[in-house]
């Protein structure tokens, strides 16, 4: 299908449908297009990044961020985005020094903080990554996913009570998302904790 002859919101209608479809080459193609009009949208350009990740270009994934971060080094989104082409491609010290990057210019970005969380998890540094984890969740307490993974830290260290409190935390998340499986599943590991 011609990508030729559509309006600009016809062609990031387009390809957000082709990357629900998982045709991340088609997006990406149309995202270039809407970025020959709109050259600084900062929304197309992260979700053009991302696809490239999807697809393992994770080169091309950061060439994007990069753009993204020289229109607006204060937009999050650049330097989690960019931890994160690097964190899918074990490159944990470069992740990490990507979101350190990016907590100075944003240090309250509980995104950004997760993704130094999981850079340091990958490289063993399991108390570092509990203090980060933990950053993050003053920053936002509200995603049960940071909650399960302080919780595998905590788990690491066999901290128990600590583990049972974060799981629980994250089931009750799930809960009022109306995820009920995710909750029940968090509550188990929570009992399981207990027990240890």
């Amino acid at each position: 299908m011609s990508l030729d002859g559509l309006s600009v919101d016809e062609l990031i209608t387009k390809a957000r449908t082709f990357r629900l479809q998982g045709m991340n080459k088609k997006a990406i193609e149309a995202f270039q297009k809407v970025l020959e009009h709109q050259p600084d949208n900062l929304d197309i350009l992260h979700e053009m990044g991302l696809a490239h990740i999807h697809i393992g270009e994770q080169t091309d994934a950061v060439i994007v961020f990069d753009l993204a971060i020289s229109i607006a080094p204060k937009d999050y989104r650049g330097h989690s985005n960019k931890a994160e082409a690097y964190l899918t491609i074990g490159e944990f010290e470069t992740a990490n020094t990507i979101a350190d990057t990016g907590l100075k210019l944003i240090p309250d970005s509980g995104e950004i903080w997760t993704k130094k969380a999981r850079a340091l998890e990958s490289l063993l540094k399991i108390q570092e990554a509990i203090d980060a984890y933990n950053e993050a969740l003053k920053h936002d307490s509200g995603n049960p996913e940071t909650w399960k993974a302080l919780a595998l830290c905590l788990d690491a260290q066999e901290q128990w009570a600590a583990v049972a409190r974060a799981y629980r935390i994250a089931a009750g998340l799930h809960s009022k998302r109306g995820e009920l499986q995710d909750a029940d599943s968090c509550e188990k590991f929570a009992q399981m904790a207990e027990r240890s």
